[in-house]
């Protein structure tokens, strides 16, 4: 028990058998917490269109949500067996050198995905402590900082805690926006009055897709604790249940809300929904909404420690696993993390939108051709040791993966809608974006076929009793 309150001292290195500990049910909770909070909501509203129906939304949130969690978790299926993080698995794929191509971006998005929950977060302080916004910002980085530094197990406990927490004041505010008196007219005349439409169909769609495929590049860092014995098939299906049920419900809240009461501030929104029940009902949704994001933003900044220490130590070899080492870079990703926070706070909506649109175009190429290596070419067979050697098996660069990659991205740009670019066929589709299809499909398709036949699994490199002795006598 005392080793499950300790603060955490892995980060990048394989996690011994020894130091195993934990359920897979535990990740039903996390990503259940985890992913139950504003930022989703927030999403879903960004699905509501004048004159689209409400019904077709909710269709294509739910489409969305069943179908990018698959992804999701089977990512998260790796990370009992392998015991090393998602992204230091990428070498596997892309070589030493060359994972850090998909590395820069992830980092990338998870200082964005940071700073669009620090700003919610930040209004949520605001209402409740008539603070201002930027000392809501600093606030909610000093809860992210504490609790990144407790690490692995404070981050599951928390959620856990915050599961249950966010379950009850959100089916609160459900209840008042489908019962509540002097609500539903805004629901009844987007069910009556509004129409299917294929552009914010194919939106609503992407953005369920995104918001639980976002979780890719670091989902299997929160289960590589868990015992080896642990079977593929509990760790998908509880982070795809935890994931899925809470998207769709906070999804779909952020609709229910935009058809009630359109609102550029959606925190705002709830607030003002939450004072229809009570004054204290109305404070439990502004914590919900804080507490929500120092949830989901300490993953961002615990995902972008991993990849920036992946990145360093790819060209810096000589690191230990040791609490210092944490503190050294978490302090000033926090740091940046926040100060990123303060870039274009008035147009929130807006600019939440561009971004998601952007990012799921460069990470679905990355994604299909891991799970395609994992599942598909390797069956989960790897010699951990020479994912940490630039001269081992793997390669320094992959250039077949690298291809892959950027042709797989290459076929998504006709299929693009965004602020800043229109595809022909998006055009087509009254801007709709598929591109995300296209980019799994084609990246994930190429990346199988010049893998199938030139890959050797490594004699013996799936047993993990093997790797933890042979790691043991190499210092990474």
């Amino acid at each position: 028990m005392t080793r499950r309150i300790r603060l955490e001292t892995h980060s990048i290195d394989f996690i011994p058998l020894s130091a195993r500990h934990g359920k897979a049910a535990d990740l039903f909770f996390l990503w259940f917490g985890a992913n139950a909070q504003m930022a989703v909501v927030t999403t879903g509203i960004l699905t509501i269109y004048p004159h689209f129906a409400f019904f077709w939304a909710a269709v294509g949130i739910v489409a969305g949500s069943l179908l990018g969690s698959v992804f999701m978790a089977y990512h998260s299926a790796q990370g009992p067996h392998l015991g090393i993080p998602q992204m230091i698995q990428s070498r596997a794929q892309f070589g030493y050198y060359g994972a850090v191509i998909p590395l820069v971006m992830v980092v990338a998005m998870y200082f964005g995905f940071y700073a669009a929950g620090a700003v919610i977060g930040a209004d949520a302080l605001s209402l409740l402590f008539h603070v201002p916004v930027h000392v809501g910002i600093f606030i909610c980085a000093a809860a992210d900082l504490i609790l990144v530094l407790g690490g692995y197990t404070f981050i599951h406990r928390f959620n856990r805690a915050m599961a249950y927490f966010f379950t009850a004041v959100f089916a609160v505010v459900t209840g008042l926006l489908i019962w509540g008196p002097g609500l539903g007219r805004g629901l009844h005349h987007a069910a009556v009055h509004g129409q299917f439409m294929t552009g914010p169909f194919l939106l609503a769609i992407s953005l369920a897709v995104i918001n639980t495929l976002g979780y890719a590049p670091y989902v299997a860092d929160y289960s590589r604790y868990l015992p080896a014995k642990t079977t593929i098939g509990t760790t998908f299906w509880y982070s795809y249940i935890g994931v899925v049920l809470s998207n769709i419900w906070m999804m779909l809240l952020g609709a229910l809300v935009q058809t009630e009461s359109p609102h550029t501030d959606p925190v705002r929104g709830f607030f003002h929904l939450g004072l229809h029940v009570s004054p204290i009902m109305a404070i439990a949704v502004l914590l919900a909404a804080w507490l929500g994001i120092i949830s989901i933003n300490a993953l961002n900044i615990y995902g972008a420690f991993m990849s920036t220490l992946t990145i360093v130590s790819t060209f810096y070899r000589r690191w230990k696993p040791t609490l210092s080492l944490r503190v050294k870079f978490i302090i000033p990703i926090t740091i940046v993390a926040t100060y990123v926070s303060f870039f274009d706070k008035s147009a929130l909506l807006a600019s939440f939108e561009t971004f998601l649109t952007l990012l799921i175009d460069f990470l679905v190429p990355w994604t299909a051709i891991n799970l395609t290596d994992y599942y598909l070419v390797r069956h989960g067979t790897y010699d951990i040791q020479d994912i940490f050697r630039p001269n081992g098996r793997y390669g320094q660069v992959n250039v077949n993966a690298i291809a892959a990659y950027i042709i797989g991205f290459a076929w998504e740009i006709p299929f693009m809608h965004n602020a800043y670019f229109e595809g022909p066929v998006s055009r087509f589709l009254h801007n709709g974006d598929i591109s995300w299809m296209v980019g799994i499909a084609v990246a994930g398709f190429i990346y199988w076929i010049t893998a199938k036949f030139r890959t050797r699994a490594p004699a013996g490199g799936g047993d993990l009793r093997q790797n933890q002795g042979r790691l043991q006598r190499t210092r990474t």
